[in-house]
């Protein structure tokens, strides 16, 4: 076995002395008939035992680093725009993929069961059903393109009638109830205001005609 040559000044090695002292006493109060180790192995013993307590330490707190900059990116994701969705596999539930999920995650980053069950944890409470994500997001689009939609039916509206005659009074119709459908569904116009474009359409083909 390699040995290794420590060197202590005059107050370490009194302190380490005591100390072992005190250690070789309770030895002999708890352990009748049997000897306390040399001081040697008591002292390489004892300086084992802090550092394997330092490396656990060490550990422990990067599993909780790693932690809190998952949980940072899954509670941020929202507020910034992005969306965690679960499209979900045939026969699975959500919870039950975010479990796999986690474990995968925790096996990559070498995180104990216990920091893969918060993961799990995390997924499961901000992860939204896709159409979730779909409603907010079209939300966002109907408000930005609300007036490029309208401009769009306008043109549409005034090509057809340019080109009534050629299309014919059914076709130029169904063209213009094709466009304001597309609105409905939308959610860019209401059925009514739809209902009230297409009578005005009719209206002037009738009065063209």
């Amino acid at each position: 076995m390699r040995s290794i040559t420590i060197t202590l000044n005059d107050e370490e090695q009194a302190l380490l002395t005591e100390e072992y002292k005190k250690m070789s006493i309770d030895w002999l109060r708890c352990r009748p008939g049997t000897l306390p180790p040399a001081f040697e192995q008591w002292l390489t013993d004892r300086t084992m035992a802090s550092v394997r307590e330092s490396a656990l330490r060490g550990t422990e707190t990067e599993e909780i680093r790693a932690i809190d900059a998952i949980e940072k990116l899954i509670t941020g994701l929202r507020p910034n725009g992005f969306g965690l969705v679960h499209f979900g596999k045939a026969g699975i539930e959500p919870a039950d993929s975010a479990e796999e999920l986690a474990d995968k995650m925790a096996s990559e980053l070498g995180l104990s069961r216990t920091r893969a069950h918060r993961i799990r944890e995390l997924l499961v409470n901000y992860a939204k059903h896709p159409k979730e994500i779909a409603d907010a997001g079209h939300v966002v689009v109907t408000r930005r393109t609300y007036g490029a939609l309208h401009e769009a039916y306008r043109e549409l509206v005034l090509r057809t009638e340019k080109a009534r005659k050629r299309l014919g009074e059914d076709k130029a119709l169904g063209r213009v109830e094709g466009g304001v459908a597309i609105l409905v569904s939308l959610n860019v116009m209401t059925r009514e205001a739809a209902q009230a474009k297409t009578d005005a359409f009719k209206l002037q083909q009738d009065s063209i005609g």
